[in-house]
């Protein structure tokens, strides 16, 4: 059963003057029941992997403690955004929160994975 008590977005797009997308990423978070689902698309550089850490790092402030990372769109991550997304899942881990990656075969999951930072366990959000 599904029930969505928030939603939020966020995208930054920059164009070119010819009017080409150069760059994009967005992130959402639903939450349902006792989880919390944190979609991200795009690509994601340093910057927007703090606004991610942020995020994710307010949700455990608020007490979420089962969080799903969905990276099913996520394009790309430059090597600062993995350090600073495996140094957020670290420090979340330490609390007691759970947070798994999904889909499982993705890069990003089996990076976090070969960190011992993911799990498999997904949040249902069906």
């Amino acid at each position: 059963m599904e029930h969505a008590a928030s939603k939020r977005g966020m995208d930054n797009v920059e164009t070119t003057g010819e009017g080409e997308t150069t760059s994009w990423f967005g992130q959402a978070v639903t939450h349902v029941g006792n989880g919390s689902m944190v979609r991200v698309w795009g690509d994601c550089d340093s910057g927007r992997a703090c606004l991610l850490r942020q995020c994710l790092d307010d949700l455990v402030a608020a007490g979420e403690r089962t969080i799903t990372l969905d990276v099913s769109e996520l394009r790309f991550a430059d090597f600062t955004a993995v350090a600073i997304l495996v140094g957020a899942l670290a420090q979340i881990r330490q609390i007691g929160a759970e947070v798994a990656v999904s889909p499982q075969s993705s890069g990003a999951y089996l990076v976090l994975k070969r960190a011992d930072l993911a799990t498999a366990r997904a949040v249902s959000f069906r």
